[in-house]
């Protein structure tokens, strides 16, 4: 069923109240992991599973639910997010719903199992058209009745939105051995892209090249970091090398927590507290 690595739980939690909470869950590439939320933005529990290198299926999904107490809970309003990298950006003036396809083939493998989804970012004019088997959208609807489905994409973009109103920089998202790089240039998205990753020197291969491709000074342009990233690690100490202006996102000024340790997780779970803001 996967493994829990992650637990938080406030003094403040009543589980008895979950009507009034809210539920953000992201489906990762091979992780899952559920944040509750007040309507205070006040973070209630968060859980953490990994799946030790096996991408959830629509028969796992139903265990978790099954299995976790938290999970299978009523919430006011529940919110889910896919992290596939199958994705690609598509301007509004070019998206055609009926081109869905011919979007993805060009840049992913796709089976007769598969969905395509599209994800539409208003504040930008863009749309994330993005790939998920199709049982697992389908059993996704059906255990969190009235879930609205975004891709993580939109997720990170939103926190961006919210946390520091589009400032121009590079932004690094950490999940799964996975770079989500986005690059905002004068208020627009200039740069939206997912790289897998297996050691910290891949992970600063890709991260210049998105500097690049972008087209940025790696002297004056400042990088936002956030997901599973610590500042002791091998990642951090490389790009630190190359990137001299570097900060972790901090969702402090959005949300509240009962932690010792909020600074880690207000970065550390940006994905999961973003969600909550869609």
């Amino acid at each position: 069923m996967g493994k829990i690595i992650q637990q938080l739980i406030s003094p403040t939690f009543e589980a008895s109240h979950t009507k009034t909470y809210e539920l953000s869950i992201l489906v990762g590439v091979d992780s899952f992991g559920f944040a509750i939320l007040s309507d205070q933005q006040r973070l209630l529990a968060l859980r953490q599973y990994s799946l030790e290198d096996t991408p959830l299926d629509a028969d796992m999904l139903e265990q978790l639910h099954r299995k976790d107490e938290l999970l299978s809970a009523s919430f006011r309003n529940i919110r889910l997010a896919f992290a596939t990298p199958r994705q690609v950006i598509v301007p509004d003036r070019l998206y055609n719903p009926d081109d869905h396809l011919t979007y993805l083939e060009g840049t992913t493998r796709l089976s007769d199992r598969d969905t395509v989804l599209a994800d539409q970012v208003a504040s930008l004019h863009t749309c994330f058209v993005y790939a998920v088997e199709d049982s697992l959208e389908a059993a996704a609807r059906r255990l969190f009745s009235g879930c609205r489905i975004f891709h993580l994409g939109h997720v990170l973009l939103e926190g961006q939105r919210r946390l520091v109103n589009y400032k121009d920089g590079a932004y690094f998202h950490l999940l799964d051995g996975h770079l989500f790089a986005s690059v905002l240039q004068n208020g627009a998205l200039a740069f939206f892209n997912a790289y897998r990753y297996r050691s910290a020197k891949d992970f600063v291969y890709y991260a210049m090249l998105v500097f690049e491709q972008a087209g940025l000074s790696a002297e004056s342009t400042r990088v936002y970091l956030s997901g599973q990233l610590v500042e002791a690690s091998e990642i951090y100490r490389l790009l630190a090398r190359y990137l001299p202006l570097m900060e972790f996102m901090d969702t402090r000024a959005i949300f509240k927590f009962d932690l010792e340790n909020d600074r880690e997780v207000a970065y550390q779970y940006f994905d999961l507290l973003s969600l909550s803001l869609l």
